[in-house]
């Protein structure tokens, strides 16, 4: 990582005159995690040379630690660089959370990525005072997100029925093969049974008013209606949308069978590390 400054929920290091940088001045080659660190089952058949690979998975999610001192560029002099408690209480209260934040680095080709982090800190000492902390970040999962994408479909029906016209198409561009439940909200323009279909794959809400507003919200698993008087519950068969991504392929199409303006939210998948 070669920024100096960072975000983490909607607030920079630099409002704190502090910078990332790094104490023990060794420079060189290191490595570090990506975002892909795979785990692959692989098993022989008896008699064979031959390893299959029976499955992958993500055994942890991304972590990374750096160091953060006062900015000498906006000090008096050098007395000034280390910490008092009181700036190491506002700095720890920002970063060391119960909850997840979004954190993006300020550098080139990373300023739409970002982490669902939490920090942890341990304080550098030098002659006795406070230089800097060490900073550990945990996230959520193995990999990034890019800034929410969001897709528009407006899907009309008039008195001639023809579902060919009313398939939309839109790309996954997430870097991780397989499906991602994303977050869609559905503007009914009349009233029926609707069935969404997203890559063939149908979800089927009945009992559908015009101008009701359905909320699916894809990681959580969770639908909800603005229509108080709808029981979704009941209504729902519990098919969530997915969206699909392969190696060659990112392409997805979708389609409702009533008129309705459909709003699809994903935040993509990028595989890389800091």
């Amino acid at each position: 990582m070669y920024a100096t400054d960072f975000e983490y929920d909607q607030k920079r290091l630099s409002e704190f005159r502090m910078m990332v940088c790094h104490f023990d001045g060794v420079s060189g080659i290191e490595s570090m995690s990506s975002g892909a660190d795979i785990t692959y089952h692989q098993e022989r058949a008896s008699g064979s040379d031959i390893f299959s690979l029976h499955a992958s998975t993500y055994d942890s999610p991304y972590t990374s630690t750096f160091q953060i001192c006062k900015n000498p560029c906006t000090l008096g002099n050098t007395e000034d660089m280390y910490l008092s408690p009181a700036e190491i209480s506002v700095i720890q209260r920002w970063l060391c959370r119960k909850s997840f934040h979004p954190f993006k680095i300020a550098q080139d080709g990373y300023r739409d990525i970002y982490w669902n982090a939490v920090f942890t800190a341990k304080q550098i000492n030098l002659n006795g005072k406070i230089a800097g902390l060490e900073l550990t970040m945990y996230t959520d999962s193995p990999y990034a997100y890019r800034d929410e994408v969001v897709h528009q479909f407006h899907i009309q029906y008039g008195s001639v029925y023809d579902p060919e016209l009313n398939i939309k198409y839109f790309h996954n561009i997430s870097d991780v093969e397989g499906y991602l439940y994303p977050d869609i909200e559905i503007t009914l323009h009349q009233t029926g049974n609707l069935v969404l279909s997203l890559n063939s794959r149908e979800t089927n809400i009945r009992n559908c008013s015009n101008r009701e507003i359905i909320t699916i919200k894809g990681k959580e698993h969770i639908i909800s209606t603005s229509d108080s008087t709808h029981n979704i519950a009941k209504d729902f068969d519990y098919i969530f949308p997915r969206m699909e991504r392969s190696f060659g392929e990112n392409k997805n199409c979708i389609t409702a069978n009533i008129s309705c303006t459909i709003s699809l939210k994903y935040s993509p998948i990028v595989l890389i590390g800091l």
